[in-house]
């Protein structure tokens, strides 16, 4: 469960994310944010209400391709390490135990790797799922809040408190809590970041047109993540022991 300081550092640093990446064929007119919205419109299947694993894990692919185009390679070098303990169980599952979520989770927890009470084994696909999972929900509680007029320091710290301090043991709490209060930009400025805007350069035109990307990712977040917590209560995989 020692995951969780480069998957968070990670979510730090997407949230400055200034170049715009053309993910699984958007074009390059698209914001950072409505980019990563497009990636992960295919992950969640109304019809069945389940994750399709395969796109779920693309989409986790484009975060890192993201990484490593602003220079983040051993950042994204361990985000990917999460992805490649679910992709490992995914390459090696039957075709008809793989395509959702649950199925991929039930048939890891029949193997009996895991611990009773949700304690998970660290090379699992359980445990870097779990931790991608609550990378997102960082991020989804923190645009929410921007998108109410938040500051984004406040919006940072109360997603950061709601998501990820309760898994975090004293040091890293003090640790990230002050990262956190010191790191982030004005809002204007981390508007204009993750829409690959010149500050100069950026008014109320680019600011509607970043604000639409991101609601528009946190709508695509929002049943995700919520399917996703699901599965893991159900399994009964959500480790809760601090990191």
């Amino acid at each position: 469960m020692n995951g969780i300081c480069t998957i968070f550092t990670i979510g730090l640093l997407l949230i400055l994310a200034t170049p715009i990446y053309s993910l699984r064929g958007v074009q390059q007119s698209k914001t950072p944010m409505s980019s990563l919205a497009h990636s992960f419109e295919p992950v969640y299947s109304n019809e069945g209400k389940y994750l399709n694993v395969a796109e779920l894990l693309d989409a986790c692919r484009d975060f890192s391709s993201v990484l490593r185009k602003m220079g983040q390679t051993t950042l994204a070098r361990d985000f990917e390490s999460n992805i490649r303990k679910a992709e490992a169980l995914y390459n090696s599952a039957p075709s008809n135990q793989r395509q959702s979520l649950s199925s991929l989770l039930l048939l890891e927890r029949e193997s009996g790797i895991h611990g009773p009470n949700g304690q998970l084994q660290d090379y699992s696909a359980a445990t870097g799922l779990l931790w991608i999972r609550r990378y997102l929900e960082f991020h989804l509680d923190m645009y929410t809040a921007i998108l109410a007029s938040s500051d984004p320091t406040a919006a940072a710290i109360d997603a950061y408190k709601t998501q990820i301090e309760p898994f975090h043991g004293w040091a890293l709490r003090k640790l990230f809590t002050v990262r956190l209060s010191t790191m982030m930009p004005p809002r204007d400025e981390l508007l204009a970041m993750l829409g690959n805007f010149k500050t100069q350069e950026f008014g109320k035109k680019e600011e509607q047109l970043v604000l639409k990307d991101i609601r528009s990712l946190v709508s695509t977040w929002q049943p995700i993540v919520t399917q996703w917590r699901t599965a893991y209560q159900d399994l009964d995989l959500e480790d809760t022991r601090r990191a």
